[in-house]
């Protein structure tokens, strides 16, 4: 099963946690020792995931489907009326000076202490 950039696998997401620990250090809010940066198990096997989405996958899509479906269908039907009403620009552009904001209020430190 081949997962996108957005998914870290097992190694990816220790990766993460020794960063996150590293920059918890440094301004002293770690406690204990960093995580290891190597798993605790070996990856699934192919057969093993395969039976993980026949079992407990399905579940899972089950409850994605309940949580952010009505999600996406809203901003679907939101954009279709504003398509029709044809203020696409106007949520466009509220949509861009909403992610200028979230970044804005990142400070440089942190993307620069994180790479």
């Amino acid at each position: 099963m081949e997962r996108g950039p957005a998914a870290p696998r097992g190694r990816g997401h220790r990766q993460l946690a020794l960063r996150c620990h590293a920059l918890l250090a440094r301004a002293g809010l770690a406690t204990g020792a960093a995580p290891s940066p190597e798993p605790e198990s070996p990856a699934p096997t192919r057969a093993a995931g395969l039976w993980w989405l026949a079992t407990a996958g399905t579940g899972w899509v089950a409850r994605r489907c309940t949580d952010l479906l009505p999600q996406l269908l809203r901003l679907a039907a939101d954009e279709l009326r504003h398509d029709a009403r044809g203020t696409s620009a106007r949520l466009d552009l509220r949509a861009a000076h909403a992610a200028s904001a979230a970044l804005a209020a990142l400070s440089v430190g942190e993307w620069t202490d994180a790479a």
